[in-house]
């Protein structure tokens, strides 16, 4: 269990800390502020200035004020974001003026206990301000680093039990409460446990880490292995698409194969498609090739994707032909490796040696089988139903028992063929592959999506991140942070034009890479990416409506004077 967890610590924390960096400084600073109220709490009230000294709001004109949009109001908080809960202004303010306020704020941060987080729930619902779960699980996990970040309570709950599922925490008795708040304590108490001896890990890092399981492993692909990032130019579909799945292989590595060969570069492919895209260039078709006497003869040949499921496809490929020979009465996502474990003589090629070395031979086989990843840039710029053909069938139906035949199938042969099933050859989508398509929401060829195939795909909306940016800028230079306040208002000003709405807002990565020198002030180098960046893109937008008079209008909301 411990070693197995500080594996995954590595691979989610120690290995991308450039990335999460950001993120952990503002949780450190809330955090740390939070720890100096506390202490100055026991002579002070809240609304004193005195009670700010020595924190991050010291110096603001008003730091109760600050410190209260910090901690329930703020997109972002330093401890996480507020999601889709939303406080209003309005009921912040009048929040602020209500009996018991201060009170309840104050209990939180000197005391932060279950009886604190249960006050302030019910302060909360007195004020018939809306339910508000998550500003309040973030207000609490603000005030202790007993509780993790993930505030989200369903979330939380779908990665609290799958480290259960996967024995890495002990079960939680049905026995003990069942709220977000106590389960939560369980998680980081044993996952801090467990990473006792981890030089660099502390109770922040833990906390991210609990958030990055969730994003990174118990949640990914959850509802189908086929999945379409799509969105505004710039949110780096393509990018953390490629990036997330060599994640979960060196997870899926570490577990099943750690000292073995496997490489991620041989277990994922990316192609682009484009209008000129066909079947034969995806499945299979016939193409000229020189016979022996130099002479061009057409001749079947397998398709890229056809290729890479017949890599894929080794292990499901071997039990499908001992269940064909009556060999294996198992269905392939029942088997267990104790099950293929009497199957060595059968299952004997090369590719079984690494199965037969795990020690837990209560694992599934479709667990231990490697994932591989297809990942197809721009999937909607081809004319989708003639790449896939019959893929259609194959995508809603994984493996054998979606095998199908294919437009050829008459011409396969052994090389060419994946399967023989009766006196044909047939085709099938192994399950362990992952297909990843990436799509910009403004390209007018979007419509060639289908509902037929739109349908065989789960739908992830990829939106421009103001807050993965703030992070981003805190750690490259902090002068520049309120970059991404610029960028968010720019997009919101976006989105409410008729003319162009969501789809067109500017993606975050256009703010990424800042290759200016740190020297010049936020004003120079907002001037700069606007110039470079952010304007032409806005000009081609507009280009031929009539209304590139807009364009000064967005350059205002981007903070250009």
């Amino acid at each position: 269990m411990s070693q197995r967890l500080k594996n995954l610590y590595t691979h989610l924390i120690h290995n991308r800390k450039h990335h999460l960096i950001g993120w952990y400084e503002e949780y450190r600073q809330f955090s740390n502020d939070i720890d100096k109220l506390r202490t100055n709490l026991s002579s002070s009230d809240l609304r004193n200035a005195e009670t700010y000294q020595g924190t991050s709001f010291q110096n603001v004109p008003s730091p109760f004020d600050a410190f209260i949009n910090r901690l329930i109001y703020e997109q972002s908080n330093g401890i996480s974001s507020r999601g889709q809960s939303v406080l209003s202004k309005d009921n912040l303010n009048r929040f602020k003026q209500a009996n018991g306020f201060d009170d309840v704020i104050k209990k939180i941060i000197v005391n932060p206990d279950f009886d604190a987080y249960e006050g302030l729930k019910a302060w909360w619902i007195n004020q018939n301000a809306g339910n508000n779960p998550v500003l309040i699980n973030r207000a609490i996990a603000a005030c202790t680093t007993t509780i993790s970040s993930t505030v989200d309570e369903g979330k939380f709950n779908q990665v609290f039990y799958w480290l259960q599922n996967e024995n890495l925490i002990p079960k939680y008795e049905t026995s003990e409460p069942q709220d977000w708040y106590h389960k939560n304590r369980f998680a980081i108490k044993h996952i801090t446990n467990s990473l006792q001896g981890v030089s660099d890990s502390d109770v922040y890092w833990i906390s991210i880490c609990l958030w990055e399981m969730y994003v990174n492993i118990s949640n990914p692909f959850s509802l189908k292995k086929q999945v379409v990032k799509y969105g505004s130019p710039g949110t780096g579909k393509t990018y953390t698409a490629k990036q997330n799945t060599k994640l979960l292989f060196e997870i899926w590595k570490d577990e099943f194969a750690g000292t073995k060969n496997f490489d991620f570069n041989n277990h994922i492919e990316t192609i682009q498609f484009h209008p000129s895209y066909t079947y034969e260039d995806f499945m299979e078709g016939l193409r000229p090739k020189l016979d022996k006497n130099d002479q061009a003869q057409l001749s079947l040949q397998n398709g890229i994707f056809k290729n890479f499921c017949m890599k894929a496809g080794k292990w499901e490929y071997d039990v499908a032909i001992l269940s064909l020979q009556g060999k294996l009465d198992k269905e392939w996502h029942d088997l267990k490796l104790n099950d293929v474990q009497e199957l060595h003589s059968e299952l004997s090629g090369e590719h079984w040696t690494y199965i037969y070395e795990i020690s837990d031979k209560t694992k599934k086989l479709t667990d231990a089988i490697p994932p591989y990843f297809f990942i197809v840039d721009e999937i909607n710029r081809a004319e989708l139903s003639r790449v896939f053909g019959e893929l259609m069938f194959c995508l809603e139906y994984r493996g054998i028992k979606g095998a199908i035949k294919t437009q050829y199938t008459h011409l396969n042969d052994s090389s060419t063929g994946m399967i023989k099933i009766g006196d044909g050859y047939q085709f099938f989508i192994p399950t362990n592959i992952f297909l990843i398509g990436t799509m910009n929401t403004i390209d007018r060829s979007v419509e060639s999506f289908d509902f037929a195939l739109r349908r065989r795909f789960r739908w992830e909306e990829v939106m421009p991140d103001t807050t993965l940016l703030h992070y981003h800028l805190m750690t490259l230079n902090s002068k520049w942070e309120k970059l991404a306040e610029n960028l968010k208002e720019l997009n919101t000003q976006i989105e409410k034009e008729p003319l162009l709405g969501r789809d067109f807002q500017v993606g975050h990565a256009y703010l990424w890479d800042l290759n200016y020198s740190k020297e010049l002030t936020i004003s120079e180098v907002r001037n700069a990416v606007w110039d470079d960046s952010i304007e032409p893109l806005l000009h081609e937008y507009l280009r031929g409506t009539g209304r590139e008079d807009l364009v000064s209008k967005f350059a205002k909301s981007f903070g250009i004077i």
